[in-house]
Protein backbone atom coordinates (compact mmCIF):
# COMPACT_ATOMS: atom_id res chain seq x y z
CA UNK A 1 0.00 0.00 0.00
CA UNK A 2 1.14 3.59 -1.38
CA UNK A 3 2.26 5.55 2.07
CA UNK A 4 -0.38 8.26 2.99
CA UNK A 5 -3.02 7.02 0.51
CA UNK A 6 -6.29 6.27 2.27
CA UNK A 7 -8.72 2.57 1.39
CA UNK A 8 -10.91 4.70 -0.57
CA UNK A 9 -8.27 5.77 -3.29
CA UNK A 10 -6.80 2.34 -3.82
CA UNK A 11 -10.13 1.32 -4.36
CA UNK A 12 -10.78 3.42 -7.04
CA UNK A 13 -7.51 2.77 -8.83
CA UNK A 14 -7.95 -0.34 -8.82
CA UNK A 15 -11.67 0.05 -10.33
CA UNK A 16 -10.41 2.16 -13.08
CA UNK A 17 -7.21 -0.52 -14.29
CA UNK A 18 -10.15 -2.85 -14.57
CA UNK A 19 -12.24 -0.91 -16.45
CA UNK A 20 -9.45 -0.02 -18.95
CA UNK A 21 -8.97 -3.89 -19.21
CA UNK A 22 -12.46 -4.93 -19.54
CA UNK A 23 -12.84 -2.11 -21.58
CA UNK A 24 -10.26 -3.60 -24.43
CA UNK A 25 -10.64 -7.12 -23.85
CA UNK A 26 -14.57 -6.06 -24.53
CA UNK A 27 -13.21 -3.97 -27.90
CA UNK A 28 -11.00 -7.19 -28.78
CA UNK A 29 -13.99 -9.18 -28.30
CA UNK A 30 -16.30 -7.01 -30.03
CA UNK A 31 -14.28 -6.59 -33.07
CA UNK A 32 -13.91 -10.43 -33.68
CA UNK A 33 -17.56 -11.30 -33.33
CA UNK A 34 -18.20 -8.04 -35.69
CA UNK A 35 -15.39 -9.10 -38.41
CA UNK A 36 -16.10 -13.03 -38.47
CA UNK A 37 -19.44 -13.07 -37.92
CA UNK A 38 -20.16 -13.34 -41.62
CA UNK A 39 -16.04 -14.08 -42.62
CA UNK A 40 -15.50 -18.03 -44.62
CA UNK A 41 -11.86 -18.61 -44.43
CA UNK A 42 -12.45 -21.47 -47.15
CA UNK A 43 -12.92 -19.04 -50.11
CA UNK A 44 -11.17 -16.30 -51.86
CA UNK A 45 -12.65 -13.14 -50.28
CA UNK A 46 -14.66 -11.66 -53.25
CA UNK A 47 -16.26 -7.89 -52.73
CA UNK A 48 -17.97 -6.28 -55.39
CA UNK A 49 -16.68 -6.59 -58.82
CA UNK A 50 -14.50 -10.02 -59.25
CA UNK A 51 -11.17 -8.76 -59.37
CA UNK A 52 -7.96 -10.36 -58.94
CA UNK A 53 -6.40 -10.46 -55.54
CA UNK A 54 -2.81 -8.93 -55.95
CA UNK A 55 -0.23 -10.84 -53.98
CA UNK A 56 2.98 -9.52 -53.34
CA UNK A 57 6.19 -12.00 -52.40
CA UNK A 58 9.09 -11.33 -51.36
CA UNK A 59 12.50 -13.26 -49.61
CA UNK A 60 15.01 -12.80 -47.68
CA UNK A 61 18.18 -14.79 -47.52
CA UNK A 62 19.81 -15.99 -44.31
CA UNK A 63 21.61 -18.93 -45.36
CA UNK A 64 23.02 -21.34 -47.38
CA UNK A 65 22.70 -24.88 -46.05
CA UNK A 66 23.98 -26.78 -49.01
CA UNK A 67 23.79 -27.01 -52.72
CA UNK A 68 23.64 -30.84 -53.50
CA UNK A 69 25.82 -31.11 -56.61
CA UNK A 70 24.72 -34.65 -57.78
CA UNK A 71 21.24 -34.56 -56.50
CA UNK A 72 21.10 -30.92 -57.79
CA UNK A 73 19.04 -29.27 -55.09
CA UNK A 74 19.39 -26.47 -53.03
CA UNK A 75 18.69 -26.30 -49.51
CA UNK A 76 18.40 -22.74 -47.84
CA UNK A 77 17.00 -20.92 -44.53
CA UNK A 78 15.19 -17.76 -45.68
CA UNK A 79 11.83 -15.90 -44.96
CA UNK A 80 9.14 -15.43 -46.98
CA UNK A 81 7.17 -12.42 -47.17
CA UNK A 82 3.49 -12.47 -47.99
CA UNK A 83 1.20 -9.20 -48.76
CA UNK A 84 -2.50 -9.01 -50.21
CA UNK A 85 -5.48 -7.40 -49.32
CA UNK A 86 -9.00 -9.34 -47.71
CA UNK A 87 -11.60 -6.91 -48.53
CA UNK A 88 -13.61 -8.67 -45.72
CA UNK A 89 -11.14 -8.24 -42.88
CA UNK A 90 -11.88 -4.31 -42.63
CA UNK A 91 -12.94 -2.35 -39.82
CA UNK A 92 -12.91 0.75 -38.29
CA UNK A 93 -10.29 1.47 -35.35
CA UNK A 94 -11.98 4.07 -33.43
CA UNK A 95 -15.17 2.05 -32.71
CA UNK A 96 -13.08 -0.92 -31.39
CA UNK A 97 -11.07 1.32 -28.47
CA UNK A 98 -7.89 2.21 -31.64
CA UNK A 99 -7.34 -1.34 -32.24
CA UNK A 100 -5.67 -1.16 -35.79
CA UNK A 101 -4.55 -4.91 -36.10
CA UNK A 102 -5.05 -8.56 -35.36
CA UNK A 103 -2.21 -11.26 -35.58
CA UNK A 104 -4.62 -14.64 -35.83
CA UNK A 105 -3.88 -17.99 -35.89
CA UNK A 106 -3.30 -19.14 -39.64
CA UNK A 107 -5.96 -21.43 -39.40
CA UNK A 108 -8.86 -19.14 -39.02
CA UNK A 109 -7.83 -16.55 -41.82
CA UNK A 110 -8.15 -16.78 -45.65
CA UNK A 111 -4.27 -16.95 -46.85
CA UNK A 112 -3.02 -17.28 -50.41
CA UNK A 113 -1.87 -21.04 -51.68
CA UNK A 114 1.64 -19.41 -52.53
CA UNK A 115 3.33 -22.91 -53.47
CA UNK A 116 7.41 -22.95 -54.45
CA UNK A 117 7.13 -24.70 -57.96
CA UNK A 118 10.38 -27.00 -57.89
CA UNK A 119 9.41 -27.61 -54.12
CA UNK A 120 11.89 -31.08 -53.48
CA UNK A 121 10.80 -31.44 -49.89
CA UNK A 122 6.82 -32.73 -48.87
CA UNK A 123 6.09 -28.32 -47.93
CA UNK A 124 7.22 -25.24 -47.25
CA UNK A 125 8.28 -25.94 -43.30
CA UNK A 126 6.66 -23.49 -41.12
CA UNK A 127 4.01 -22.15 -43.48
CA UNK A 128 0.87 -23.46 -41.17
CA UNK A 129 2.96 -22.79 -37.90
CA UNK A 130 2.87 -18.88 -37.60
CA UNK A 131 0.16 -16.36 -37.49
CA UNK A 132 -0.56 -13.67 -40.32
CA UNK A 133 -0.96 -9.88 -39.64
CA UNK A 134 -4.31 -8.49 -40.37
CA UNK A 135 -4.96 -4.50 -40.48
CA UNK A 136 -7.44 -2.51 -40.21
CA UNK A 137 -7.58 -1.12 -43.73
CA UNK A 138 -8.01 -4.96 -44.99
CA UNK A 139 -4.21 -5.12 -45.67
CA UNK A 140 -2.41 -8.07 -44.54
CA UNK A 141 0.95 -9.71 -44.22
CA UNK A 142 2.32 -12.34 -43.17
CA UNK A 143 6.05 -13.63 -42.81
CA UNK A 144 7.00 -16.54 -41.70
CA UNK A 145 10.88 -18.17 -41.49
CA UNK A 146 11.45 -21.72 -43.60
CA UNK A 147 13.71 -23.88 -44.81
CA UNK A 148 13.39 -23.78 -48.81
CA UNK A 149 14.56 -27.56 -50.75
CA UNK A 150 13.89 -26.75 -54.07
CA UNK A 151 15.27 -28.00 -57.31
CA UNK A 152 18.40 -26.75 -58.85
CA UNK A 153 20.22 -27.18 -62.12
CA UNK A 154 23.86 -27.19 -61.56
CA UNK A 155 26.76 -26.49 -64.27
CA UNK A 156 29.97 -27.46 -63.03
CA UNK A 157 32.21 -27.02 -66.45
CA UNK A 158 34.11 -24.22 -64.71
CA UNK A 159 34.25 -26.50 -61.09
CA UNK A 160 35.66 -24.82 -58.74
CA UNK A 161 35.59 -21.72 -60.01
CA UNK A 162 32.04 -22.00 -61.08
CA UNK A 163 28.76 -19.67 -60.37
CA UNK A 164 25.98 -21.03 -59.86
CA UNK A 165 21.94 -19.51 -60.31
CA UNK A 166 19.13 -21.69 -58.63
CA UNK A 167 15.45 -20.48 -59.56
CA UNK A 168 13.01 -20.70 -56.90
CA UNK A 169 9.69 -20.03 -58.46
CA UNK A 170 6.55 -19.37 -56.44
CA UNK A 171 2.71 -18.92 -57.49
CA UNK A 172 -0.40 -20.07 -56.36
CA UNK A 173 -1.17 -23.24 -57.12
CA UNK A 174 -5.19 -23.97 -57.58
CA UNK A 175 -5.95 -20.16 -58.58
CA UNK A 176 -5.09 -18.69 -62.14
CA UNK A 177 -4.26 -14.76 -62.95
CA UNK A 178 -7.52 -13.53 -63.20
CA UNK A 179 -8.22 -14.70 -59.52
CA UNK A 180 -4.78 -14.00 -58.12
CA UNK A 181 -1.83 -12.11 -59.42
CA UNK A 182 1.39 -12.78 -58.02
CA UNK A 183 3.63 -9.68 -58.12
CA UNK A 184 6.96 -8.95 -56.61
CA UNK A 185 7.05 -6.95 -53.68
CA UNK A 186 11.21 -5.79 -54.70
CA UNK A 187 13.28 -5.17 -57.21
CA UNK A 188 15.77 -8.21 -55.43
CA UNK A 189 15.79 -10.02 -52.70
CA UNK A 190 16.53 -9.51 -49.17
CA UNK A 191 20.20 -10.42 -48.52
CA UNK A 192 21.28 -7.84 -45.37
CA UNK A 193 21.12 -10.15 -42.71
CA UNK A 194 22.57 -12.80 -44.45
CA UNK A 195 25.00 -15.42 -42.85
CA UNK A 196 28.83 -15.84 -44.23
CA UNK A 197 28.87 -19.55 -45.88
CA UNK A 198 31.99 -21.18 -45.84
CA UNK A 199 31.92 -22.56 -49.28
CA UNK A 200 29.85 -20.37 -50.90
CA UNK A 201 29.31 -16.43 -51.31
CA UNK A 202 25.60 -14.89 -52.55
CA UNK A 203 25.97 -12.69 -54.96
CA UNK A 204 22.67 -11.46 -55.43
CA UNK A 205 19.10 -12.53 -55.54
CA UNK A 206 17.27 -10.44 -58.37
CA UNK A 207 13.88 -10.81 -59.04
CA UNK A 208 11.68 -11.16 -61.76
CA UNK A 209 8.09 -11.71 -62.72
CA UNK A 210 6.55 -14.28 -65.53
CA UNK A 211 3.16 -14.92 -66.95
CA UNK A 212 2.89 -18.89 -68.47
CA UNK A 213 0.17 -19.43 -70.40
CA UNK A 214 -0.13 -23.78 -70.41
CA UNK A 215 -1.82 -26.17 -73.17
CA UNK A 216 -4.11 -26.80 -70.56
CA UNK A 217 -5.74 -23.90 -69.69
CA UNK A 218 -6.85 -20.66 -71.49
CA UNK A 219 -6.14 -18.44 -68.27
CA UNK A 220 -2.75 -16.89 -67.52
CA UNK A 221 -0.78 -18.28 -64.54
CA UNK A 222 1.77 -15.34 -63.27
CA UNK A 223 4.72 -16.36 -60.89
CA UNK A 224 7.75 -14.17 -59.03
CA UNK A 225 11.06 -15.99 -59.76
CA UNK A 226 13.75 -15.35 -57.10
CA UNK A 227 17.49 -16.17 -58.91
CA UNK A 228 19.99 -17.10 -56.20
CA UNK A 229 23.55 -16.21 -57.85
CA UNK A 230 25.93 -18.44 -55.78
CA UNK A 231 29.27 -18.10 -56.27
CA UNK A 232 31.82 -20.60 -54.52
CA UNK A 233 35.16 -20.26 -52.80
CA UNK A 234 37.49 -22.21 -54.29
CA UNK A 235 40.97 -21.48 -52.16
CA UNK A 236 39.87 -25.13 -50.53
CA UNK A 237 39.81 -27.18 -53.81
CA UNK A 238 42.86 -25.51 -55.31
CA UNK A 239 45.09 -26.69 -52.37
CA UNK A 240 43.45 -30.34 -51.99
CA UNK A 241 42.78 -31.20 -55.65
CA UNK A 242 44.85 -28.93 -58.06
CA UNK A 243 48.10 -28.68 -56.03
CA UNK A 244 48.66 -32.20 -55.41
CA UNK A 245 48.07 -33.00 -58.71
CA UNK A 246 50.39 -30.48 -60.42
CA UNK A 247 52.81 -31.59 -58.20
CA UNK A 248 52.47 -35.23 -58.33
CA UNK A 249 52.51 -34.08 -62.68
CA UNK A 250 55.67 -31.81 -61.49
CA UNK A 251 57.43 -35.17 -60.39
CA UNK A 252 56.93 -37.07 -63.25
CA UNK A 253 59.54 -34.64 -65.15
CA UNK A 254 62.14 -36.23 -62.53
CA UNK A 255 62.33 -39.81 -64.38
CA UNK A 256 63.90 -37.51 -67.77
CA UNK A 257 66.83 -36.04 -65.73
CA UNK A 258 67.57 -39.74 -63.85
CA UNK A 259 70.43 -41.39 -65.68
CA UNK A 260 69.53 -44.70 -67.43
CA UNK A 261 72.52 -46.47 -65.60
CA UNK A 262 70.64 -46.04 -62.35
CA UNK A 263 68.02 -48.60 -63.32
CA UNK A 264 65.49 -46.45 -61.54
CA UNK A 265 64.21 -44.54 -64.18
CA UNK A 266 61.29 -47.08 -65.29
CA UNK A 267 60.28 -47.94 -61.53
CA UNK A 268 59.75 -43.87 -60.74
CA UNK A 269 57.44 -43.16 -63.23
CA UNK A 270 55.12 -45.93 -62.69
CA UNK A 271 55.41 -44.64 -58.98
CA UNK A 272 54.28 -41.19 -59.98
CA UNK A 273 51.39 -43.01 -62.26
CA UNK A 274 49.95 -45.38 -59.26
CA UNK A 275 50.14 -42.21 -57.09
CA UNK A 276 47.78 -40.35 -59.67
CA UNK A 277 45.92 -43.06 -59.78
CA UNK A 278 45.31 -43.02 -56.12
CA UNK A 279 45.03 -39.26 -56.15
CA UNK A 280 42.49 -39.31 -58.97
CA UNK A 281 40.62 -42.40 -56.89
CA UNK A 282 40.07 -40.07 -53.92
CA UNK A 283 39.07 -36.68 -55.83
CA UNK A 284 36.58 -38.46 -57.91
CA UNK A 285 34.22 -38.57 -54.89
CA UNK A 286 34.70 -34.80 -54.43
CA UNK A 287 33.98 -33.97 -57.95
CA UNK A 288 30.64 -33.87 -58.79
CA UNK A 289 29.06 -36.87 -60.74
CA UNK A 290 27.95 -35.85 -64.04
CA UNK A 291 27.91 -36.39 -67.47
CA UNK A 292 26.26 -33.97 -69.08
CA UNK A 293 28.26 -31.14 -67.91
CA UNK A 294 32.19 -32.57 -67.17
CA UNK A 295 33.87 -30.45 -65.14
CA UNK A 296 37.07 -28.89 -67.06
CA UNK A 297 38.86 -30.00 -63.38
CA UNK A 298 38.47 -33.47 -64.75
CA UNK A 299 39.48 -32.94 -68.01
CA UNK A 300 42.59 -31.55 -66.23
CA UNK A 301 43.20 -34.81 -64.16
CA UNK A 302 42.84 -37.41 -67.35
CA UNK A 303 45.51 -35.02 -69.10
CA UNK A 304 47.79 -35.18 -66.28
CA UNK A 305 47.22 -38.76 -66.34
CA UNK A 306 47.71 -39.19 -69.95
CA UNK A 307 51.00 -37.32 -69.39
CA UNK A 308 52.52 -39.42 -66.85
CA UNK A 309 51.39 -42.32 -69.21
CA UNK A 310 53.47 -40.94 -71.89
CA UNK A 311 56.42 -40.18 -69.75
CA UNK A 312 56.17 -44.07 -68.94
CA UNK A 313 56.43 -45.07 -72.46
CA UNK A 314 59.10 -42.18 -73.10
CA UNK A 315 61.22 -43.61 -70.48
CA UNK A 316 60.88 -46.68 -72.34
CA UNK A 317 62.28 -45.77 -75.80
CA UNK A 318 64.94 -44.26 -73.83
CA UNK A 319 66.15 -47.01 -72.19
CA UNK A 320 65.85 -49.31 -75.46
CA UNK A 321 67.82 -46.51 -77.48
CA UNK A 322 70.73 -46.21 -74.62
CA UNK A 323 71.34 -50.05 -74.35
CA UNK A 324 70.56 -51.03 -77.80
CA UNK A 325 74.41 -50.35 -78.49
CA UNK A 326 75.06 -53.93 -77.00
CA UNK A 327 73.55 -55.50 -79.90
CA UNK A 328 76.35 -53.95 -81.98
CA UNK A 329 74.05 -52.00 -84.24
CA UNK A 330 75.25 -49.41 -85.77
CA UNK A 331 73.61 -45.38 -85.54
CA UNK A 332 71.49 -44.98 -89.01
CA UNK A 333 73.30 -41.73 -90.41
CA UNK A 334 70.20 -39.91 -90.06
CA UNK A 335 69.53 -40.72 -86.74
CA UNK A 336 73.16 -39.41 -86.17
CA UNK A 337 73.15 -36.33 -88.30
CA UNK A 338 69.54 -35.72 -86.29
CA UNK A 339 70.44 -36.40 -82.96
CA UNK A 340 73.67 -35.64 -82.69
CA UNK A 341 73.84 -32.72 -84.94
CA UNK A 342 71.04 -30.10 -84.89
CA UNK A 343 68.98 -31.29 -81.84
CA UNK A 344 72.23 -31.92 -79.68
CA UNK A 345 73.06 -28.06 -80.15
CA UNK A 346 69.66 -27.07 -79.69
CA UNK A 347 69.52 -28.79 -76.27
CA UNK A 348 72.95 -27.74 -75.08
CA UNK A 349 74.24 -31.33 -75.21
CA UNK A 350 78.43 -32.12 -75.35
CA UNK A 351 79.21 -33.78 -78.53
CA UNK A 352 82.44 -34.64 -77.33
CA UNK A 353 82.88 -38.80 -77.37
CA UNK A 354 84.62 -40.66 -75.16
CA UNK A 355 87.88 -42.44 -77.01
CA UNK A 356 88.97 -45.74 -76.02
CA UNK A 357 92.65 -46.44 -76.25
CA UNK A 358 94.15 -49.45 -78.89
CA UNK A 359 96.54 -51.45 -76.75
CA UNK A 360 97.34 -54.24 -79.52
CA UNK A 361 98.99 -52.86 -82.68
CA UNK A 362 96.82 -53.15 -85.66
CA UNK A 363 96.97 -55.99 -88.27
CA UNK A 364 98.55 -54.90 -90.69
CA UNK A 365 101.90 -54.21 -88.36
CA UNK A 366 101.66 -57.24 -87.52
CA UNK A 367 101.85 -59.06 -90.68
CA UNK A 368 104.73 -56.74 -91.56
CA UNK A 369 106.64 -58.02 -88.64
CA UNK A 370 106.09 -61.80 -89.31
CA UNK A 371 107.16 -61.38 -92.99
CA UNK A 372 110.61 -59.19 -92.05
CA UNK A 373 111.55 -62.06 -89.24
CA UNK A 374 110.41 -64.77 -92.22
CA UNK A 375 112.73 -63.16 -94.87
CA UNK A 376 115.76 -63.46 -92.37
CA UNK A 377 115.38 -67.23 -91.04
CA UNK A 378 115.18 -68.29 -94.76
CA UNK A 379 118.68 -66.82 -95.58
CA UNK A 380 120.89 -69.44 -94.93
CA UNK A 381 123.56 -70.87 -96.79
CA UNK A 382 123.10 -75.16 -97.92
CA UNK A 383 125.93 -75.68 -95.57
CA UNK A 384 124.40 -74.61 -91.72
CA UNK A 385 126.71 -72.55 -91.48
CA UNK A 386 125.72 -69.12 -89.64
CA UNK A 387 126.61 -66.20 -91.27
CA UNK A 388 125.47 -62.10 -90.64
CA UNK A 389 123.01 -60.54 -93.41
CA UNK A 390 123.32 -56.85 -94.23
CA UNK A 391 121.26 -55.80 -91.53
CA UNK A 392 123.54 -57.44 -88.72
CA UNK A 393 121.11 -60.01 -88.16
CA UNK A 394 122.31 -63.75 -87.01
CA UNK A 395 120.78 -66.16 -89.15
CA UNK A 396 120.87 -69.49 -87.56
CA UNK A 397 120.32 -73.33 -90.18
CA UNK A 398 117.16 -74.07 -91.83
CA UNK A 399 116.63 -77.04 -89.45
CA UNK A 400 117.46 -74.97 -86.19
CA UNK A 401 114.74 -72.07 -87.21
CA UNK A 402 111.82 -74.25 -88.37
CA UNK A 403 110.73 -74.70 -85.01
CA UNK A 404 111.43 -71.13 -84.20
CA UNK A 405 109.15 -69.95 -86.96
CA UNK A 406 106.18 -72.33 -86.25
CA UNK A 407 106.16 -70.88 -82.68
CA UNK A 408 106.45 -67.32 -83.91
CA UNK A 409 103.44 -68.00 -86.39
CA UNK A 410 101.51 -69.54 -83.74
CA UNK A 411 101.92 -66.55 -81.37
CA UNK A 412 101.36 -64.56 -84.39
CA UNK A 413 97.69 -66.11 -84.75
CA UNK A 414 97.13 -65.38 -80.90
CA UNK A 415 97.64 -61.68 -81.29
CA UNK A 416 95.89 -61.41 -83.96
CA UNK A 417 93.19 -62.68 -82.55
CA UNK A 418 93.71 -60.97 -79.20
CA UNK A 419 93.90 -57.54 -81.89
CA UNK A 420 90.55 -58.29 -83.59
CA UNK A 421 88.78 -58.89 -80.00
CA UNK A 422 89.93 -55.70 -78.68
CA UNK A 423 89.09 -53.91 -82.48
CA UNK A 424 85.25 -55.65 -82.19
CA UNK A 425 85.22 -55.01 -78.26
CA UNK A 426 86.72 -51.45 -79.46
CA UNK A 427 84.09 -50.91 -81.78
CA UNK A 428 80.95 -52.03 -79.93
CA UNK A 429 81.60 -49.43 -77.30
CA UNK A 430 82.00 -46.65 -79.97
CA UNK A 431 78.52 -47.78 -81.13
CA UNK A 432 77.60 -47.59 -77.37
CA UNK A 433 78.78 -44.40 -77.10
CA UNK A 434 77.12 -43.00 -79.91
CA UNK A 435 73.65 -44.62 -78.61
CA UNK A 436 74.15 -43.03 -75.38
CA UNK A 437 74.43 -39.88 -76.20
CA UNK A 438 71.51 -40.50 -79.01
CA UNK A 439 69.60 -41.28 -75.78
CA UNK A 440 70.93 -38.61 -73.56
CA UNK A 441 69.76 -36.05 -76.51
CA UNK A 442 66.49 -38.33 -76.33
CA UNK A 443 66.03 -37.85 -72.78
CA UNK A 444 66.42 -33.74 -73.05
CA UNK A 445 63.92 -33.92 -75.84
CA UNK A 446 61.38 -35.34 -74.27
CA UNK A 447 61.87 -33.83 -71.14
CA UNK A 448 61.19 -30.00 -72.57
CA UNK A 449 58.34 -31.84 -74.44
CA UNK A 450 56.58 -32.94 -70.98
CA UNK A 451 57.34 -29.95 -69.57
CA UNK A 452 55.60 -27.32 -72.14
CA UNK A 453 52.72 -30.19 -72.70
CA UNK A 454 52.45 -29.87 -68.74
CA UNK A 455 52.63 -26.05 -69.08
CA UNK A 456 50.19 -25.30 -71.49
CA UNK A 457 47.61 -28.05 -69.57
CA UNK A 458 47.50 -26.21 -66.94
CA UNK A 459 47.72 -22.93 -67.77
CA UNK A 460 44.82 -23.80 -70.40
CA UNK A 461 42.62 -25.55 -68.25
CA UNK A 462 43.10 -22.84 -65.11
CA UNK A 463 42.51 -19.67 -67.34
CA UNK A 464 39.79 -21.75 -68.60
CA UNK A 465 38.05 -22.13 -65.43
CA UNK A 466 38.89 -18.34 -64.02
CA UNK A 467 38.11 -16.55 -66.62
CA UNK A 468 34.72 -18.22 -67.65
CA UNK A 469 33.84 -19.37 -63.73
Amino acid sequence: MVRGATPMAVVGVVIIIGMFVTGGHGNQTALMDKVFDLYHKEVRPICGTDAPIEVKIGIAIRQVIELDEPKQILTLNAWLRLNWYDCQLKWNATEFGGISSLSLPFSTVWTPDITLYDNAAEELVGLKDYRPVINSDGSASYNFPTIITSLCKVDVTYFPFDTQTCALKFGSWAYHGLQINSTNRDSTGDISSFKVNTEWDLVGVPVKRHVVYYKCCPEPYPDVTFYVNLRRKPLFYMLNLLFPCILITTVALLGFMLPPDSGEKVSLEITVLLSLAVFLLVVSETLPPTSEDFPLIGIYFCLAMMLVTFSTVLTVIVLNVHFKGQHGIGVPRWVRSLFLGSLARFLCVKKEMTVHPIKIAVNGDLDLFLESHTDDLNKTNQNGVKHIDSRGTEVQDLQQSSPLKKVMKEQLAVLKKINSRYAEKHKIETIGEEWKKVAIVMDRLFLVIFFLLSIICTLGILLMCVNNG
